[in-house]
């Protein structure tokens, strides 16, 4: 009954509030996902920001590295054993939709961020719900709702998702299997915010790469599929025709459905990530409402990054064609298999799940240590820390479903509280990124 009233509050309130504030946003910046991602890649890639541990580079990775994971291979497969081909169009569009809702998010996280007694800028959503909207309660609501949603979404699910990649997996690979997130997360997370920022600026890319290539020489071997499957696509998202009668309404309700709601968790738009990590980005040049823009147009490129992802995964997974009633994971290890002709190639995808759930559930630990910050409690996030690391051994012998559940309340909570919380802060949203608009015909921002 719970997961029938999930269902229908991501149909008639989650899903409309997300693509319409997207939307608001998209209109009244004048659609800045496509006029300033070329300026958001320059400034990832070539920013200097001094005496800042964290680096513009840095916080896209972070955000990238947090959004990887079951959300991206497994999450897309999902999809299509769903909703069908036509859901791959949905999960793209929603992403760079809702990039702009990202950058709302790091703009707010920037303009409300705080500088505490160890000097370390601190910034995201429960800081703006704060002092902007002015709401205790909301920031507080925020905080229990992410450290819930990073011990389920961001380590639970990570760490399933990688054990049921290997079907005969015994209790003894299990263990094996939890050893191998347990040890890097303590010694990574221990080393504090440089160690991570390092660990992540120079792991995501790297595998980023490795997966995307993989992929797209995976499709250049299906290259005759390639045409057929682009139809799929289309006529799945549009005018699923082969469908009669009344059912034809009813199925594409589902794959749009399907594709936007796996499209979200993938990409994590609208939970204000972006805005804890990009809060942390210090600028010692700029004002702080320049500085604030400059983060929010850089905080575009992580969506649009991995729905790039989703897509060359969900294209590969159509021309390989597997048997889609088996699980997500095995869907993925099919698809290698078919695509490469060999079953070594299979073992590319638990190679690829791992490093995408390690960085998934370190970016996750991270983004909710940032609430004992909030709340001055700064020796709490110690004891958060070894729950967190305990919980990583219970994610193996775990159930699907109950972790799974519990994310998807984490997730709607944050989704819904965040939403309510940019919304109301939209003029200034507005007010900092419209000088962009007039600088770019010819006046001085």
């Amino acid at each position: 009954m719970l997961v029938a009233f999930l269902r229908y509050l991501v149909i008639f309130l989650v899903l409309p509030a997300l693509l319409g504030v997207s939307l608001y946003f998209s209109l009244r910046l004048h659609w800045p996902q496509l006029r300033c991602f070329g300026e958001g890649l320059r400034r990832t890639l070539i920013g200097k920001e001094k005496n800042s541990k964290m680096s513009n580079f840095a916080a896209v990775a972070t955000i990238v590295g947090g959004n990887l994971g079951a959300g991206t291979i497994a999450g897309t497969a999902l999809a299509i054993a769903i909703g069908g081909p036509g859901s791959v169009f949905w999960m793209v569009i929603v992403a760079i939709l809702g990039s702009v809702v990202k950058l709302s998010c790091a703009t707010l996280g920037v303009l409300y961020q705080e500088k505490q007694h160890h000097g370390r800028c601190i910034g995201g959503p429960m800081f703006y719900m704060l002092k902007g909207v002015g709401s205790r309660t909301l920031s507080i609501c925020y905080c229990v709702l992410i450290i819930g949603a990073s011990l389920s979404v961001g380590n639970l699910v990570q760490v399933h998702a990688f054990t049921s990649s290997f079907p005969s997996c015994g209790n003894f690979a299990k263990i094996a299997c939890i050893l191998a997130f347990i040890v890097p997360v303590t010694i990574i997370l221990s080393g504090g915010l440089r160690r991570f920022a390092a660990f992540m600026s120079c792991t995501i890319p790297i595998i980023g790469i490795v997966y995307v290539v993989a992929c797209i020489v995976g499709v250049i071997m299906l290259r005759h599929r390639i045409c057929s499957v682009i139809w799929q696509i289309f006529c799945g998202a549009f005018s699923p025709c082969s469908i009669g009668g009344g059912s034809i309404g009813i199925f594409l309700a589902q794959t749009i459905q399907t594709g936007i709601s796996r499209g979200l968790f993938a990409t994590d738009i609208g939970l204000g990530l972006s805005a804890i990590a990009h809060g942390n980005v210090e600028s010692n040049d700029l004002p702080l409402p320049q500085h604030a823009r400059e983060q929010g147009t850089i905080a575009l490129i992580a969506p649009i990054l991995v729905a790039i992802l989703c897509g060359t995964t969900g294209v590969l997974i159509l021309c390989a064609n597997p048997n889609l009633s088996q699980s997500a994971s095995q869907i993925c290890v099919d698809t290698f298999t078919i695509a490469f002709r060999t079953p070594y190639a299979g073992w590319l995808i638990p190679v690829i799940i791992y490093c995408f759930a390690l960085t998934t559930i370190l970016g996750w630990a991270w983004f909710a240590e940032h609430t004992f910050f909030f709340l001055r409690r700064y020796r709490w996030r110690y004891y958060y820390r070894a729950l967190f690391i305990a919980m990583i051994s219970v994610g193996a012998f775990m159930h699907t479903s109950l972790p799974w559940t519990i994310a998807d309340i984490c997730i709607n909570g944050l989704l819904l509280s965040n939403l309510f919380a940019i919304f109301y802060l939209r003029r200034e949203v507005i007010g900092v990124h419209c000088d962009t608009v007039v600088g770019r015909q010819g006046l001085e921002p």
